[in-house]
Order: C-alpha cells, then structure tokens, then sequence
C-alpha cells in the first residue's frame, strides 16, 4: 500500500501485523463490535480502557479512545517498507464495515444528540437543531427532521466535519485504498466467516464472537422520513447511496409502531441524565487529575532542588565543624 492509498483519517486503521489483517473503522457501522474483536486478537488490556478518564456514558465505548491502545498500530505509522507490503495481493485481510446511510444518520444523531452523550451539548447545544429532552413522539420527529434539513441546508456547517456524520466514502476512500472487501452491517455474518478463515489461514485457533453493542434504544419511524426529508438525505448522502448501491433511502428496520411509548420516552429521558450525570462526573475527575499532576510536577521540581542544595549544606556543615574544630584546639 502506498501512503496516498491512505483513508483520509489516522486513527481509524487498525494493523494487526501479526495476522496480516487491517480494519478501517466507520463510526455508527458496527465499529464498537469489531473494535473489541480487534482488541482481543491483539491482546490489548481491556482495563486500559476502562480507567480513562473521559466522558463515555458506558465501558464498551472506551474503546474509541485510541491512545489507549498499545499492542496496534497505525496505518499512517508504519514504515515505508512494512506499509508496502499490506495489500490484499500480498495476502492481507484489509476490510471495512458500511451501514444504510439514512438507518447510521439515525444513530449517530440519536446517541449524540437526542441522548445527550457528554461532549456533544457543549459543542452543539447552541445550535437551532438541536434536539429538546423529548415528551411525545412528535418531538422526536420533529426534531430529527430539523437536523435533517439543517444539515442538507448547509452541509459545511460544522457538525458535518465530524466522522459521525461524514459520508462513508469519504472515510474509507475506495477508489484509492485497496481493499479485500468492503462489508455492509447486513453482512456481519458473512465478515466474521471470511475474518475467521483467514486467520486460520494465517495459525490463529479459535472462534470469532461480536461483542452486543446497543446504543440507540428507539427504531426509527416511517413518519420521519417525509419527501422533503428523504430528498435531503439522498441529497447529502448521494455518494454513499450510489457508491454502495444502496437503492432505498428508508432504513430496513423501522419502528412498527406509529409513535413511541410512554415507557421508551421514559426511558430517553433516564439515559439523557444518566449522561449528564457521567459528564459532570468525568470534567470533575479530569480536573482532579490535571491539578494531581501539577502538584506532582512541583513536588519533582522541589526535590530537584532540594537535591542541588544538598551539597552546598554538606560543604558548609563541614566548614563550621572544621571552625569549631580550630577554635577548640585554640582553647
């Protein structure tokens, strides 16, 4: 692989030289599952994980902060000779897993906003579409269909920078970066089946098993997606739709139902400040941590100190006593 083959954003890969796989990750397209299957191949701690300080509202999302991994590298890092020699041609299991546009939308949109995850309310929570704590169905709709237009409106607006809500083909660059396959989420299956002989292939025994990840507790609704909805999806989404051949703009697993209970609302509203409350938590733990290492660096500082006058005292404890020594023989 060369480096202008390289997807668009480092810390997505994931290298697994050992096995002579590569994984390029798509937010909201099964990533937290394959993460932690990546992770275990690789023999990474997961406590590693669980001990940072960060705002994630649940253990199964610290995966995403990559420095926390030790043990698999980045494509971008590697060196010129290894990086030339990943390439499906060469035997490398290269993939990456895409979702149905409108049904990822839906989910990112509702674990970042609707839910509150931390973070997000600081970034975008002046922003006109932003969703309210919901009490009826038509606020959820109403809302999701804001953002929606918002985002087709003016899709350089900032949020759309971000890997959440970036089209897919941007992220993982198919006609640029070689591939072994590119796997729909429908085919999960179908990946784990092809990673699995592959790794046999290259001396691993064992079973591959996903980890269940479920961060989005409401299906979407066929009410949302209205004309001018479903126009503005195709429209930001065009490239992924024609790219990926997918044919239908409505996402496959909608809502049956024609609103949400009063038990799911409920239940949106608990998890909103379940994550304000894990959020007010982690910036105080954070704070704690930043005023911890100031402290330990000024505690070093004056030890270093303390340490450069030490034999300063020893030569002048040594002066008086010879003094003291002189005048009492003097005496």
């Amino acid at each position: 692989m060369r480096r202008d083959q390289l997807p668009p954003h480092k810390t997505a890969t994931y290298v697994l030289p050992r096995w002579k796989v590569v994984y390029v990750s798509v937010p909201k397209a099964a990533c937290t599952s394959l993460k932690w299957l990546i992770a275990d191949l690789q023999d990474e701690n997961p406590r590693r994980f669980y001990a940072a300080l960060t705002r994630e509202v649940g253990r199964a999302m610290t995966i995403h902060r990559r420095e926390r991994w030790q043990h698999t590298p980045m494509l971008h890092d590697l060196p010129d000779d290894e990086l030339a020699a990943v390439s499906p041609e060469r035997g490398w299991f290269v993939f990456a897993a895409i979702r149905q546009p409108s049904a990822r939308l839906w989910s990112g949109w509702q674990s970042k906003f609707l839910l509150r995850e931390p973070r997000w309310p600081e970034l975008f929570g002046g922003e006109p579409w932003f969703p309210r704590v919901p009490r009826t169905t038509e606020d959820v709709v109403e809302d999701f269909q804001r953002f929606v237009l918002s985002i087709a409106e003016n899709p350089e607006q900032p949020v759309m920078r971000d890997r959440h809500f970036q089209p897919q083909s941007r992220l993982i660059t198919p006609e640029r970066t070689p591939y072994t396959r590119i796997y729909h989420t429908r085919e999960i299956l179908e990946l784990l089946q092809d990673f699995a002989t592959h790794l046999h292939g290259e001396g691993w025994e064992g079973s591959l098993e996903l980890l269940p990840s479920n961060e989005t507790p409401l299906r979407p609704l066929a009410s949302m997606f209205s004309p001018d909805v479903t126009a503005a999806i195709a429209t930001v989404y065009g490239e992924d739709f024609d790219r990926f051949g997918y044919e239908n703009v409505l996402p496959d697993a909608l809502e049956p139902a024609d609103e949400y209970g009063e038990a799911a609302l409920g239940e949106i509203g608990r998890l909103i400040e379940r994550a304000e409350r894990i959020g007010d938590l982690a910036l105080r733990a954070q704070g704690l941590s930043r005023r911890t290492k100031k402290k330990q660096a000024e505690i070093k500082r004056l030890r270093h100190q303390v340490a450069e006058l030490t034999p300063l005292k020893t030569r002048l404890v040594r002066g008086v006593r010879r003094r003291m020594a002189r005048a009492l023989n003097r005496a």
